[in-house]
């Protein structure tokens, strides 16, 4: 057995990057910035907003690892009581600590999006939240009942939601199913989790009005989820191998570059956790940094892009020059109040 490595600098790295380039994804997809400087940088914004968006797939990929990690460090063993009511417990801990910088950043989107409709008329500006939007939006089922989202990316909070609870109760099944049939319960639960990623790959992940649940995202969150096991027992690179070769199946299949991004984040996280190379310490400060704030500045950067982006064009419309200096201002801005938001709200207990 192969001892945890002591190092996730890689993990930080998986998501920052990603981090950073789903904030330009958003950037240059909304507002009246994007269609003054998109003309200029067509090849630099069709980029971002067509590929730059599946950055998330890392954010699935880490997540299951993540999670992994945390309930469930190897296959056999659990970290949590197996009772029904823990992972009750469990769950409603993950929504609250989801909920905790989650709220004030939807409420500074509302604040925000008023603002920019009182200075000038937008398309991309969102309208007046009714209470039952706020409502869907706190209990995180806004796609689900089909409600305009109040600020961008605020699906993924809810689809981790979902998939943290999805792994959560396959934990939970496979103990108790393992008991009833008289099976391995390892054997079970890796089975389980193989076969509920096969069937997002190769069904359920071709079906785009599935994007609100979490069986569609499954077979990243999946791979993240075997690279924790496998990492930690070498024994398991055989379920690892057969997921993998889900994927490719599921990529002659239908081509999905989605399914790409994920491949290539579990090998890079398999990769780094496996090397004893260490960057140097400016670089893993600066990444480390960025991982910690990056769910905060996920919550936060569209309200700032939005004001931001809304003021520089009601004072200098159509100018190239201030538009990339309200691109560059609204992105400091972001991460200085990303910093504030995780250190006096997301981390605090």
């Amino acid at each position: 057995m192969k001892p945890a490595p002591t190092s996730l600098w890689v993990v930080d790295v998986c998501k920052a990057v990603a981090s950073q380039v789903i904030v330009w994804h958003h950037f240059i997809a909304y507002g009246p910035l994007a269609r003054t400087l998109r003309p200029h940088a067509v090849s630099l914004f069709d980029w971002l907003y067509y590929d730059g968006r599946m950055a998330v797939q890392a954010f699935l990929v880490v997540g299951g690892f993540l999670a992994a990690r945390s309930l469930a460090p190897r296959p056999e063993q659990l970290a949590f009581d197996p009772a029904a009511s823990s992972i009750v417990s469990l769950a409603w801990s993950r929504y609250l600590r989801l909920l905790r910088p989650y709220l004030p950043a939807l409420l500074l989107a509302i604040v925000v999006a008023a603002c920019a409709r009182f200075l000038m008329s937008d398309p991309d500006t969102p309208a007046a939240a009714s209470l039952k939007q706020v409502l869907f939006h706190v209990l995180l089922i806004h796609d689900i009942a089909g409600v305009d989202a109040l600020s961008a990316g605020v699906w993924y909070v809810a689809i981790d939601f979902q998939l943290y609870c999805l792994l959560l109760f396959l934990l939970w099944l496979s103990q108790h199913l393992a008991i009833a049939l008289r099976l391995e319960t390892q054997t079970l639960r890796l089975f389980l989790l193989v076969g509920l990623a096969a069937l997002s790959l190769l069904w359920f992940n071709r079906v785009d009005s599935l994007e609100m649940w979490a069986i569609f995202f499954v077979g990243a969150y999946g791979l993240g989820v075997l690279v924790q096991w496998s990492t930690e027992e070498r024994s398991k690179y055989p379920w690892l191998a057969i997921l993998l070769l889900i994927y490719v199946l599921a990529l002659v299949l239908e081509w999905r570059a989605r399914l790409v991004v994920s491949l290539m984040t579990a090998a890079l996280l398999g990769l780094g956790l496996h090397t004893s190379y260490h960057p140097g310490h400016h670089f893993s400060r600066a990444v480390g940094w960025l991982s910690r704030i990056s769910y905060s500045v996920f919550l936060i950067h569209y309200p700032i892009a939005l004001l931001v982006g809304t003021l520089v064009a009601w004072l200098w419309p159509e100018s190239i020059s201030f538009a990339v200096i309200g691109y560059l201002t609204a992105w400091l801005v972001t991460l200085g109040l990303s910093h504030v938001l995780y250190h006096h709200v997301e981390r605090r207990r």
